[in-house]
């Protein structure tokens, strides 16, 4: 039997190679594959799990438009398990992490996403199908190279085109090489910044259901205040009329009455007046007026208002609210802690800022003093650092005080 030519032999020796190459790449695949899908695994129970705790610390309700919103922001289905039911792994070829409530250990949060294909994987996939196309292509070309006349060559020359296609191979692994490794780096980018944007999600969707939340809370509490309030302001009316006390008593008992009223009617002021719905509604000019003819002031304050129109119609809707709430506390600081007996508001602009002033001639106060006085300062500042702007107090004992609300205008669209 004749033997096989040299080349045919080389090529087919190569090809076997190239198949046991192509072997221990598929494995190696897999096997990449597998602790891909592990890291994914754990990342996205840590995402569940930071998302669990931080809606449990807002005191969210597990209802089922919670559940489709922290679904949606981890990319997958997420629902609710009692702890038994959660013991069974997930139906059909889904992927699912669990993470069990830490106020009730019974229920169990099981977020259900499809298996991922990664871009890594299909980096290195791409990679080895162009190095299996470029071995093959050299592989048909040995033979061919081979198969050439070499008629006239000295025997020194013979294996020229053998140590040719070893330079050629040798600059193609190297190119591959690098290739591979700018690839590790893309990939390496691209899922830190797909993180950074699922984190961001899940933390928007949490700080909306954070806010709604508050929302509903404070309503509910301020409903309860009011109620509470009217119902002892009630309990001492009938206590007064059904006992002869004294004198001194009877007055303290009516200043009681009477400041319980005053309370109850501010709460329910602040809930009918402050409303976002109301506002918008509204030009913040009209707002102003409202709850300074219904406000904290009183018949025995006297409310001077010196608004320029075109500074008053730079506050926008979306400021209004703040606004407000930062004149309302001004005027509340006035009347109950300064014992103020006029009020003077003013509001003026220039080309990049809207000022607007309280002033009072009531008792004033050291403002070195009263950074830890209470709240009221500082949720005023917040507010106006909130809206871009900054806040200011000046006052002096006997001097009264003004607060003072610089807000920058903003700009046409």
């Amino acid at each position: 039997m004749k033997p096989l030519p040299r080349p045919l032999r080389i090529a087919l020796l190569l090809l076997a190679f190239f198949l046991a190459g192509l072997a221990v790449l598929q494995w190696w695949l897999q096997g990449e594959t597998a602790r891909l899908q592990e890291a994914a695994l754990t990342a996205r129970r840590a995402q569940l799990s930071q998302a669990v705790v931080l809606a449990e610390s807002l005191h969210a309700n597990w209802d089922e438009p919670l559940l489709q919103s922290l679904g949606g922001a981890l990319g997958g289905r997420a629902s609710m398990l009692s702890a038994d039911d959660a013991r069974h792994p997930p139906v059909g070829g889904g992927l699912a992490v669990d993470c069990p409530l830490r106020h009730d250990p019974s229920k169990v949060i099981r977020l259900y996403f499809a298996p991922l294909v990664t871009q890594r994987l299909a980096v290195l996939q791409r990679q080895a199908l162009a190095a299996a196309i470029l071995i093959a292509l050299l592989l048909l070309a040995i033979p061919i190279l081979g198969a050439l006349p070499q008629r006239g060559q000295p025997e020194s020359l013979a294996g020229t085109p053998w140590r040719h296609a070893e330079s050629e191979m040798g600059g193609l692994a190297h190119l591959a090489r690098l290739t591979a490794e700018r690839g590790v780096l893309l990939e390496r980018e691209t899922g830190a910044r797909q993180r950074a944007e699922q984190d961001l999600t899940v933390s928007r969707d949490l700080l909306t259901r954070s806010r709604e939340e508050r929302a509903r809370l404070g309503r509910e509490l301020h409903d309860n205040i009011c109620q509470t309030l009217y119902a002892v302001s009630l309990s001492l009316e009938s206590v007064d009329r059904r006992t002869n006390a004294e004198p001194e008593v009877a007055q303290r008992l009516q200043q009681c009455i009477s400041e319980l009223r005053r309370l109850n009617q501010e709460v329910r002021t602040y809930l009918r007046e402050l409303e976002p719905d109301e506002i918008q509604r509204q030009s913040f000019q009209d707002a102003l007026g409202q709850m300074l003819d219904t406000g904290p002031a009183g018949p025995e304050v006297t409310v001077v208002r010196q608004l320029d129109q075109a500074a008053v119609a730079s506050i926008g809707p979306h400021q209004a609210i703040e606004v407000l709430n930062i004149v309302r506390e001004a005027i509340s600081n006035a009347v109950h802690h300064g014992r103020a007996r006029s009020i003077v508001i003013r509001a003026e602009r220039d080309a990049t800022t809207v000022a607007l002033a309280v002033q009072d001639d009531g008792r004033g106060f050291m403002t070195g003093n009263s950074e830890g006085g209470g709240h009221g300062l500082a949720n005023m500042r917040a507010r106006a650092m909130g809206m871009g702007g900054s806040l200011r107090v000046e006052s002096a004992p006997g001097k009264g005080s003004r607060v003072l609300l610089l807000l920058p205008v903003a700009s046409p669209p």
